[in-house]
């Protein structure tokens, strides 16, 4: 059905067994996503404080500032497009373009080719995770991927979310006082990204370029939108103002306020609003493709990017086509439903 310009769907079974079932399941997964988070937050904390330095000072924020402010955020760098070979168990592994202003250890552009066909004409799907899990495998059961039999899917594993760049879980360390630092990690991730689309594109020659971009991985998305020209665009429970979604994740809210105020006491060039650079919806910056080929799903309990959290895509793209499901961040509501949006979609393509 339609509510207020977006399609809401809801469950039409009737059936009193199955709508409780379904009450006890939104329950127990609301509280799993309370439970993550909460640990998450805790977490974050505590990396935080096993590295004191990054508390005290950011010697490299005036540069990379400075950097983003001439050349822009998206500014392309050698080497993007380049020839790419896959292991045999489908991994692909590749140094990353982006060099690092400050001192941080150069990145890896990592991924996995879950499936590669031999059609006539070929598609490609490229799958971002979301924060702390990237388990190819499982995003690809969440969204039914080997179900697109006309499409190659390749998943990309962003910075900071791959063996050897992390502590106690993947993502550790992605979220930091030293602002300069979370900028360039993304940033790395953008242009990793993009080079990875297309190199794939350069060495299998894809006539057609999608991307499914979830939560962290959805912001990921928009901001390769916005640099470089795709087919289809989907964005699932997208993070679209990166301070905002930290500081209302878990038991942030408790939080957040005390550790920036001890943060601004020590070190005199600390300012939270440098992050708004990593605002995809910023009105300098526009997709690389009609409004109508960007599909937005949302879950109507999810904790970690609500529904008014992602409001800001609607606001600037009206035209796009917009879902919203019964569930929680991490559990859909129907991922048989969620998949025929899906399939649907990026069917159009091959038609």
């Amino acid at each position: 059905m339609m509510e207020a310009g977006r399609v809401v769907v809801k469950r039409r079974d009737g059936i009193t067994g199955a709508v409780m079932k379904g009450w006890i399941f939104g329950t127990a997964a609301r509280g799993v996503e309370a439970a993550f988070t909460a640990g998450w937050s805790l977490g974050e904390v505590a990396y935080t404080v096993r590295k004191p330095g990054g508390l005290l000072r950011d010697p490299y924020r005036e540069a990379v500032l400075g950097d983003i402010e001439t050349g822009g955020l998206y500014r392309e760098f050698p080497g993007e497009e380049r020839e790419l070979a896959v292991r045999s168990d489908g991994w692909i592994r590749t140094p990353n373009p982006y060099p690092y202003i400050g001192d941080h250890p150069a990145d890896d552009i990592v991924a996995h080719m879950l499936r590669h066909r031999r059609s006539r004409k070929r598609h490609l799907l490229v799958m971002c995770h979301c924060y702390g899990l990237p388990v190819p495998r499982l995003m690809e059961r969440i969204f039914s991927l080997d179900a697109l039999g006309e499409f190659d899917v390749v998943y990309n594993i962003m910075n900071k979310h791959y063996a050897g760049s992390f502590g106690a879980w993947p993502g550790f360390g992605l979220v930091s006082p030293r602002l300069s630092q979370v900028i360039e990690v993304m940033r790395s991730s953008i242009v990793g990204l993009r080079s990875l689309i297309r190199s794939l594109r350069a060495t299998w020659g894809y006539e057609t370029i999608s991307l499914l971009g979830y939560s962290i991985g959805g912001q990921l998305s928009l901001h390769v939108a916005n640099s470089m020209p795709l087919d289809r665009l989907v964005a699932y429970c997208p993070v679209t103002h990166f301070h905002r979604t930290f500081e209302s994740l878990g038991l942030m809210p408790h939080m957040v306020h005390g550790i920036e105020g001890v943060v601004k006491a020590v070190r005199s060039n600390y300012e939270p609003t440098d992050l708004h650079v990593l605002d995809p919806l910023m009105p300098s910056r526009t997709l690389q493709l009609p409004a109508r080929d960007l599909l937005v799903i949302v879950q109507k309990h999810d904790m970690m990017v609500p529904p008014d959290h992602v409001e800001p895509v609607r606001d600037r793209y009206p035209e796009a086509e917009w879902y919203e499901f019964g569930g929680t961040h991490t559990f859909p509501d129907d991922r048989k439903l969620l998949a025929a949006v899906l399939q649907r979609k990026l069917g159009e393509l091959v038609r």
